[in-house]
């Protein structure tokens, strides 16, 4: 992994990460949650949605390095009592943001290979094989 180098922010973009961060998390909750609702039914689903949703996540992950470094530089300036706790409040939300895309990868994983296109591609012998063993269950 190749890291670009970050254009460091000022404390008073403060704000700014804090409604980013808490953006994203909202949006990845929402995500994870959506996710467990079609754990059981991944057919739902398309190769194209799976994949994007690898590529997002992942990205996610990857540039997440550049929030905790963003707030650690800030906690090493001279900051005013409330945004210290303001910058302890980001860290613990981007450590959930981090967590819960995490999740939602772990989830995508696991069902990556039982889409809708994926079951257009078996033949015959192999979807009948797949739903008597119960790896496949059309509800």
């Amino acid at each position: 992994m190749n890291k670009q180098q970050p254009q460091w922010q000022p404390i008073s973009m403060l704000p700014v990460f804090s409604e980013m961060v808490a953006g994203l998390l909202e949006s990845s909750l929402t995500q994870l949650n959506n996710m467990r609702l079609i754990a059981d039914k991944p057919h739902i689903l398309d190769d194209h949605t799976i994949n994007r949703m690898i590529k997002l996540y992942s990205e996610q992950l990857e540039d997440h390095w550049m929030f905790e470094a963003q707030f650690a530089r800030w906690k090493q300036g001279t900051l005013s009592f409330a945004d210290e706790k303001k910058i302890d409040r980001l860290i613990k939300l981007s450590a959930k943001l981090k967590q819960t895309n995490e999740a939602i990868l772990k989830q995508v994983h696991a069902i990556e290979d039982k889409t809708i296109d994926n079951i257009k591609s078996m033949d015959d012998t192999e979807l009948v094989q797949a739903m008597l063993s119960g790896e496949l269950r059309l509800q």
